[in-house]
This record gives C-alpha cells, sequence and structure tokens, in this order.
C-alpha cells in the first residue's frame, strides 16, 4: 500500500477511530464505514487542511472507496505540481 494511502488511513482512525483493519483500498464510506453526509463533508475540510487541496463539492458525489479519496487526492496533488 502507498504512501498516500497510508496517510488517508491514519486520517480516517485519527478522525473516526476506524480501526486499521477496517479501513481498505475497496472500503465504502457509507456502506461499511457508516459514514454519513456530515461526516463526508469534515473529512473532506480535514483533507483539503491535510494536503492543502481545495476539493470540489460535486466531486464529493464520486468518492464511494477509500481508493477514490486516495486516487482523487493524488489526482489534486499532481495538478498542483
Amino acid at each position: 500500500m502507498g504512501l498516500l494511502f497510508q496517510r488517508v488511513r491514519e486520517i480516517l482512525h485519527r478522525q473516526f477511530s476506524f480501526h486499521y483493519d477496517q479501513i481498505q483500498p475497496e472500503t465504502k464510506f457509507e456502506l461499511e464505514l457508516g459514514t454519513d453526509s456530515r461526516e463526508m463533508l469534515e473529512l473532506i475540510y480535514v483533507f483539503e487542511s491535510e494536503f492543502n487541496i481545495n476539493i470540489d463539492l460535486d466531486d464529493i458525489v464520486d468518492i464511494i472507496t477509500v481508493q477514490d479519496s486516495v486516487d482523487y487526492i493524488k489526482k489534486k496533488i499532481r495538478v498542483l505540481d
């Protein structure tokens, strides 16, 4: 697993106390972790702060799994390079 995934995993553990075993690339935020819309917005703001990126709120609907969030963050970081 890559470094970006590990950072996202650490954020999820720290923010929501999810056990590391629960957080896999294919893990679905809503269905498997039980995050609601308020928690997703909170998580988006944490990602923005941690990675110094801006996440378009319209894009949130496409972030279903942990891997989706990793891919999205990776794409945003590359845009900033």
